[in-house]
């Protein structure tokens, strides 16, 4: 039976989406399934403890960097997006609404391209609507069903969750009970992926 990977993602997190561009080559080499965990990196930060490098000027500094340099060496482009920060709560409900009613990965995709490539403002409603029908997904639906109490309510148990068992920022990885925090370490991921 394949394993799973758990991955606890954000779409505000560049490591994330430089992560989320690997994960195919790592499913295709391992056989792992995905198990898409959106979360409320911001909320977990507040429930851990743990503060952005945006809030450490020289991290920020070396982050930015580094994460240059991640993305050359996987062959992915990453541009800063001029909104940031933004209101990402609307994308990653969104995420849940498209797990419970399709269209996962063309949103996930749009919605990444959307932050770290096209450097859109996610939380704009209209700008939020047009990625999801750029998609190929029904933009009145998302828009109220990211309103809905209980996708509100998954998003706060999955960054809770997240948090209860160990995680402290995006992205985080669980394979069974091993943990892996960041996209430098998805050697590990594909290794208790295949092991």
């Amino acid at each position: 039976m394949a394993k799973q990977i758990e991955f606890f993602f954000d779409f505000l997190s560049p490591p994330t989406y430089l992560a989320y561009t690997q994960l195919p080559g790592i499913v295709e080499r391992t056989g792992a399934e995905i198990v898409w965990r959106p979360m409320f990196t911001i909320g977990l930060h507040q429930l851990t403890g743990n503060q952005s490098p945006v809030m450490v000027p020289n991290k920020l500094k070396w982050v930015k960097k580094d994460q240059q340099r991640s993305a050359a060496r996987y062959g992915v482009p990453l541009k800063n997006n001029p909104h940031a920060p933004l209101n990402i709560l609307p994308a990653l409900r969104g995420a849940l609404v498209a797990l419970r009613d399709g269209g996962f990965d063309a949103y996930c995709k749009a919605m990444f391209e959307a932050m770290w490539l096209d450097g859109k403002d996610l939380g704009n409603p209209e700008v939020f609507a047009e990625i999801v029908a750029g998609a190929g997904l029904d933009a009145a639906h998302f828009a109220a069903a990211i309103e809905e109490p209980e996708i509100k309510e998954q998003l706060k148990a999955n960054t809770q969750e997240a948090a209860d068992r160990g995680a402290f920022g995006a992205p985080t990885f669980f394979v069974g009970d091993e943990m892996e925090f960041g996209q430098d370490r998805l050697e590990f991921v594909e290794a208790a992926a295949a092991g």
